[in-house]
């Protein structure tokens, strides 16, 4: 693709190049990140995409129906909007990890459609041996006690928890990862800014200390569109995961996608067998016929993990920088 010289460059060259990232990261559906990032590769800036005709479009292998409808965002769209918005982001001390920077985790950037951006603070900026944990909002006395016990036990071994700060199961993995001594847990959210829930802020700035809140989405959308960020921030719990770990769910909801999602992106999905509870019971069934491995106990999972190699580590690295500010 053909380079853009410095002279032909448009007015918007004077925007920070974050502003184009946060201006495309909702838009990958129509341009996959891999094209965006050719873009960058070839020209050191996502510029090009802004100022694109629809023949760079169509070079790009973009087909007529989305090069049709990017353009036509691209009309709508203010990129001064993006550019107070990224003022905010660092107002609040958020810092952008782009798909291109060697923060990105890894196994993100091989899964379907993975954000062209993440959204991070905290004082872990590694996402090395991440494990997921998932279940229902409702957990019953068990779920709860096991959930905290089984995130306790591999933070203590040097496993990073991650869960989505969601009321029930999440919060308790979380809680379990925070009282290993050393224990490291990140929170996977729909959006940044306000904390969701809202008596999870706390908790959210406890698990800063020792981890990071992660998202690809900046503020609420008050729209219909609101339920669709906890369904896809799910391709992010997972995608930066080794496996997930399913501790409670019915037959629908939130944790049935999750492991669908896990499986897609050929992670292994875990799931805790129930006690006295029907509804988890019906959950647990659908779970190991959609291809989930049975357990029953901490152990268990330690054989599971230590069979597909996956080893404590000794640590992750912490950003001073983030530890210090918070």
């Amino acid at each position: 693709m053909e380079q853009i010289e410095p002279s032909r460059l448009s007015p918007h060259s004077a925007v920070k190049e974050d502003v184009y990232w946060l201006g495309l990261q909702d838009k990958t559906w129509l341009i996959p990140a891999s094209k965006m990032v050719r873009v960058f590769e070839e020209n050191g800036t996502l510029l090009p995409l802004w100022d694109a005709s629809y023949f760079l479009l169509k070079k790009l292998g973009i087909d007529d129906e989305a090069c049709r409808k990017f353009m036509k965002y691209k009309e709508h769209f203010s990129l001064a909007d993006c550019a107070a918005e990224l003022k905010k982001l660092e107002s609040m001390q958020l810092r952008i990890i782009r798909y291109t920077d060697k923060d990105y985790p890894n196994d993100l950037r091989l899964i379907e459609n993975p954000p062209l951006v993440l959204l991070h603070k905290g004082a872990l900026s590694s996402f090395e041996n991440c494990i997921a944990f998932s279940g229902t909002r409702n957990p019953s006395v068990y779920g709860r006690i096991m959930a905290r016990k089984i995130a306790k036990s591999l933070a203590e071994k040097g496993f990073t928890i991650v869960s989505g700060l969601a009321r029930g199961i999440d919060e308790w993995a979380h809680c379990g990862a925070l009282e290993a001594p050393k224990g490291r847990t990140i929170a996977v959210l729909a959006w940044m800014d306000p904390i969701y829930p809202e008596e999870h802020f706390e908790l959210a700035q406890d698990l800063q200390k020792r981890g990071a809140i992660v998202g690809e989405n900046f503020q609420q959308p008050f729209n219909r569109s609101t339920p669709a960020k906890f369904v896809q921030r799910n391709r992010i719990t997972s995608g930066i995961s080794k496996c997930v770990i399913a501790i409670e769910s019915d037959e629908e909801g939130g944790t049935v996608h999750q492991v669908r999602i896990a499986l897609s992106q050929k992670r292994k999905v875990i799931a805790l067998q129930p006690k006295g509870n029907e509804r988890a019971k019906k959950g647990f069934k659908l779970f190991i016929e959609m291809g989930a491995i049975s357990v029953k106990s901490v152990k268990d999972i330690l054989d599971i993990l230590k069979k597909d190699n996956l080893p404590a580590s000794n640590g992750s690295r912490l950003d001073s920088y983030y530890q210090h500010s918070l």
